[in-house]
């Protein structure tokens, strides 16, 4: 059963969501995300990107033996180069990482009201509570690596 704070916490999590939604880093991803979507170029660029991907994946399953792994490697980093050079493509990862970024630091505003020592998840090490910490610098998940 659902208590009456519980309902507070939801409905000020969903006015959250509304003011995300409100700025500018969110309007400009979805801008971005639906010209990804409705450009022909663009979905089409994807969509050969998408078949190149699933041909190199099947001639990955033999690794460096199979005789089209060189070449279908080197196709599929060129095309991906060529990809990444599209300017909606450019615009829509800057605005995904903006509003990844806008994100991040709300769950760490959020997380730190609750406590100090909460262990915020981020790509962002700004955000990182504490400093290093866990298994790969032996900090505080209490491991020790091997000397």
């Amino acid at each position: 059963m659902i208590t009456e704070k519980e309902l507070e916490i939801m409905d000020q999590l969903d006015a959250l969501n509304e003011k995300v939604m409100e700025t500018t880093e969110y309007k400009h991803y979805c801008k971005y995300r639906n010209l990804l979507d409705s450009e022909k170029e663009v979905a089409g660029l994807i969509n050969r990107f998408n078949k190149m991907k699933e041909e190199f994946e099947e001639v990955q399953r033999f690794g460096k033996y199979h005789p089209d792994f060189s070449t279908k490697r080197r196709e599929i980093n060129q095309f991906k180069k060529e990809l990444d050079m599209n300017p909606i493509i450019m615009e829509y990862r800057k605005a995904e990482y903006q509003l990844q970024s806008l994100l991040d630091e709300i769950l760490y505003h959020v997380s730190i009201g609750v406590s100090k020592h909460v262990n915020v998840v981020s790509s962002n090490p700004f955000f990182s509570v504490g400093g290093e910490s866990g298994c790969s610098t032996g900090g505080s998940c209490g491991c020790q690596t091997a000397i």
